[in-house]
């Protein structure tokens, strides 16, 4: 059995990289080969890096930081390479339609359905243009948003319609189905189908020596020091050095120590020998829950129905920091012996999706 995957696994960001691995080992588990269907969408283009920039300064900056934008391309292209099948780079669904034909055609997880982010309704991450008696799955995708206007639910629907299973990766992802008269199931990410010992399998070697708290806050910041106070305290007291990272050469101020350059597989590291984390990022929370880290969360200023549904879901909704009044969690420990049973549960819900999805 062949299957296809499409999924967002390109741009400078940890999960998205790490959720490709997982779905496509997991997929592994049902089919003889899985392509990774290396969909560059228009804003991940080099023609887009540079688009748009008219003006002398900025046009200069982007030349000169050019190397920089390619060296992480490479060490981020590199994991992926190491740990799924890709296919050539696909720009257009006309690409895609040369492709051989496979079994099924499995839409993958993160914020495939997010016409936001996407920069409008992206018709390939459905498989919109083969025929209807081709076999599509989706497997814990997302929307990304609580609801979709008229005219995009109209769309939507559409193309969901040809689907033969879905599973998305929110309650209200499973609403927004529902809500157009389809079925649809919640999983969790693809990231929690592999144990924690799974991943350490692909981990290398410890980065850091020293005990330490990692900050992880890659976009969407509402108040970076506000963050970074909260980190103060936990690592004053707990007597941990506050790291973080950076996807260029410069140095992070309000940290103790910076790592540049990091890889997909350097922030799973990172991540799994860290005392403590301090995140506002969806794969930031759902790794520091299955590698079973204490950690506390700050809402990001967008795209928030993830992280709570996560939080909810894993009945830790109360590591969420919403003011300092209630910044006391941040000493009250994690007892994981009810959250790993809640994932051993979720493992098997999407092992039993899968295997009736394919018959």
């Amino acid at each position: 059995m062949r299957i296809a995957l499409i999924t967002i696994h390109v741009g400078f960001n940890f999960g998205s990289v790490l959720q490709a691995i997982a779905t496509n080992l997991f997929l592994l588990k049902f089919a003889d080969e899985i392509e990774l269907i290396d969909y560059i969408p228009p804003k991940r283009t080099i023609k887009y890096y540079f688009k748009n920039v008219k003006n002398i300064r900025k046009k200069l900056y982007k030349i000169i930081f050019f190397p920089e934008y390619l060296y992480n391309l490479y060490i981020y292209r590199k994991d992926l390479k190491q740990n799924c099948k890709l296919s050539k780079p696909i720009y257009s669904r006309e690409e895609i339609l040369q492709l051989p034909q496979f079994d099924y055609y499995v839409t993958g997880s993160d914020q495939v359905w997010n016409s936001i982010h996407n920069e409008g309704l992206n018709k390939i991450y459905y498989w919109g243009f083969l025929p209807s008696t081709a076999k599509r799955i989706a497997l814990s995708s997302s929307f990304g948003r609580e609801e979709l206007d008229k005219e995009e639910k109209i769309e939507v629907k559409k193309l969901l319609s040809t689907y033969q299973a879905i599973s998305v990766r929110e309650k209200s992802a499973k609403y927004i189905v529902e809500s157009m008269g389809l079925h649809a199931i919640h999983l969790f990410d693809p990231t929690f189908y592999l144990t924690k010992e799974d991943w350490q399998r692909y981990m290398p070697k410890r980065k850091i020596e020293e005990p330490y708290l990692l900050v992880y806050i890659p976009y969407n910041i509402v108040s970076k020091e506000e963050i970074y106070k909260t980190a103060r305290v936990v690592s004053e007291n707990k007597h941990l050095r506050v790291v973080t990272f950076s996807w260029n050469y410069k140095k992070e101020p309000l940290a103790d120590k910076t790592v540049r350059y990091a890889s997909p597989m350097d922030f799973l590291s990172l991540m799994n020998h860290a005392n403590y984390i301090i995140t506002n990022s969806f794969h930031g929370t759902a790794f520091s829950i299955n590698l079973n880290k204490q950690f506390c969360v700050y809402m990001p200023s967008g795209f928030t129905t993830r992280i709570y549904s996560l939080l909810e879901s894993c009945q830790l909704q109360e590591r969420l920091i919403h003011t300092e009044d209630n910044r006391d969690i941040i000493f009250k420990p994690i007892d994981y012996i009810p959250v790993n049973e809640i994932l051993e549960k979720e493992r098997k819900r999407a092992y039993d999706f899968m295997r009736q999805a394919i018959g």
